[in-house]
């Protein structure tokens, strides 16, 4: 029985091209869905200085400190407050009208 080796070849080369068309179709794609990177400014990328500022902490150890005996208790009330209904505004009506009456003047 004589086997060709000829349609395992055509069968490699058919997936391979497969595999190469679905390469570059995801390649384009991941490049045009992906959001490009945030622009960093230069400023935040400097380099940290890892020496201490000896000033700084001396400045800060000679802060006022406050001991937990002077530092007034805050009580945070956790019962709910009564809410206020908005009222509708009175209306005016034509019978309300102010009269000027004898008894408002002032005696002698």
């Amino acid at each position: 029985m004589n086997k060709s080796k000829l349609p395992s070849y055509v069968s490699i080369a058919i997936m391979t091209a497969i595999t190469g068309v679905f390469w570059v179709f995801f390649g384009v794609y991941r490049t045009f869905s992906t959001k490009p990177s945030p622009k960093v400014s230069e400023e935040i990328l400097e380099e940290v200085n890892p020496e201490l500022d000896r000033n700084t902490i001396s400045e800060i150890q000679g802060r006022i400190f406050f001991e937990e005996s002077q530092i007034p208790q805050t009580v945070i009330s956790q019962t709910p407050q009564p809410t206020i209904a908005p009222t509708e505004a009175p209306t005016a009506s034509p019978s309300a009208t102010p009269t000027a009456s004898p008894s408002a003047s002032p005696q002698p």
